[in-house]
């Protein structure tokens, strides 16, 4: 059910910030658009252009920018995965790819969160993916692996004092992981006195802390396929709560869904992802003006997928074709695996409107309904869509995996201007602990 029920750009406006007196140590809000490398930014630039506005539109990345980190882990294959990399960005450390918030020999590294918890600061994050994926999970967790999802949600649902848990609010998916067969947190944490939501209507209504919003079984859905806002939605809210109090606060935002639109080699998908990032930097900056003791980093932990724009030598990448796109690979591909041959080209029409395929590409779409064995049509379809999308767009892509790129460094507010330049990510995490005080 898309948000645009329950908000719109005047109630975004309507959720205003109190005031709150200034603090000696300033507010931390952190965003990590997960796989956004460069190129990332220049799709989105180029894709929610203006053509009737001389020039290119701008964003809310463009006054930004202070320069690149570099995303190397522990490991001698100077490709990171999310959870070394969010464990470089929270504690300051290189560890080993898996590792969440633990060094090379397993032990536990002070995270900015738990530093920050130890500072009296509140605590919380806003994600799209589940809550106990890699990086939030390595913002709030130990564990020897980024795999261990139940005991990273059964970290985060214990209790770390009376009353008090390593977090004010966390907003997400991954529901699944704290009602389970074995275990059913929700209940326990009710109990315990935390308010617990499901529904993105009820949080507008929450007025107090700690809170723990999942919002699906796993991770929400891409906003191509839902509301572009969910992000926006969920970091106003979060800080609409977090700065009621006369305190200085940490909050990680994470685009999670850049980087899997990303592994799906999906441009119109990553496009809408950096949309989603966007408005939620709008509602950030416009938190940042009432709130000045506020220093907003915002970085990635890697880039996904080797985007280029453009491709085969063709000197062109066709920003409006993207935008043409109502739909991402993984959904169209779940559509076209429930329904008849017959109907696919339909169905591809209503989901790609005004994109002139070849002949050629039409067959290659349709051939894998041929396919008897499910699994088997399924990859087909999927690797049809991403071959077509991708040609028709002029995007080229080189791997499903991450790679090893530097990626950007855009920060504002209290002493923003020392992130200048070339850096680790590990400078940052060490920039932003200094802070806490």
């Amino acid at each position: 059910m898309r948000l645009t029920r329950w908000i719109s750009a005047a109630a975004f406006a309507a959720a205003s910030f109190g005031v709150v007196a200034e603090q000696s140590a300033p507010n931390i809000i952190y965003i990590v658009g997960d796989g956004m490398g460069f190129e990332y930014i220049s799709a989105y630039r180029y894709a929610y252009d203006d053509p009737n506005q001389p020039g290119l539109s701008a964003t809310e990345f463009d006054d930004l920018l202070r320069g690149s980190a570099t995303t190397y882990p522990d490991d001698d294959t100077l490709v990171t995965d999310s959870a070394a990399g969010a464990t470089a960005l929270s504690t300051g450390t290189k560890s080993y790819n898996g590792a969440i918030a633990v060094d090379s020999q397993h032990q536990p590294l002070q995270t900015l969160m738990q530093k920050a918890r130890n500072h009296g600061w509140s605590t919380g994050a806003v994600v799209t993916s589940q809550v106990n994926h890699a990086t939030p999970a390595a913002f709030f967790t130990h564990n020897v692996s980024r795999r261990n999802y139940d005991a990273i949600a059964d970290e985060m649902a214990t209790q770390t004092g009376e009353n008090q848990w390593s977090f004010d609010v966390m907003l997400g998916g991954g529901l699944s992981y704290f009602k389970r067969n074995d275990k059913d947190w929700i209940s326990v944490l009710q109990n315990q006195g935390m308010t617990v939501v499901t529904d993105f209507a009820d949080l507008t209504r929450v007025q107090q802390t700690p809170v723990l919003g999942l919002f699906a079984p796993v991770g929400l859905p891409h906003a191509i396929d839902d509301d572009v806002n969910r992000l926006a939605y969920m970091t106003s809210n979060a800080l609409r709560l977090l700065s009621a109090k006369d305190k200085p606060f940490a909050l990680l935002i994470e685009g999670s869904q850049i980087d899997w639109c990303g592994h799906a080699n999906d441009i119109a998908c990553a496009v809408r992802e950096m949309d989603s990032l966007n408005r939620t930097l709008r509602v950030v900056r416009e938190f940042r003006q009432q709130h000045p003791n506020t220093i907003v980093v915002v970085t990635a932990d890697h880039s996904t997928g080797g985007l280029t724009l453009g491709r085969d030598g063709e000197y062109a990448w066709f920003a409006q074709r993207v935008m043409k796109i109502n739909a991402s690979i993984e959904v169209m591909t779940a559509d076209l695996l429930g329904m008849p041959g017959t109907e696919w080209k339909t169905y591809l029409q209503k989901q790609m409107p005004g994109l002139a395929f070849t002949a050629e590409q039409w067959q290659q779409l349709l051939a894998p309904a041929g396919i008897k064995d499910v699994k088997a049509r399924k990859a087909a379809i999927s690797d049809a869509l991403v071959a077509v999308t991708a040609d028709v767009t002029g995007t080229g892509w080189t791997t499903h995996g991450h790679t090893g790129v530097d990626v950007p460094v855009l920060a504002a507010g209290p002493t923003s201007e020392q992130l200048q330049g070339y850096m680790n990510n590990t400078d940052i995490a060490h920039h932003l602990c200094a802070l806490i005080r």
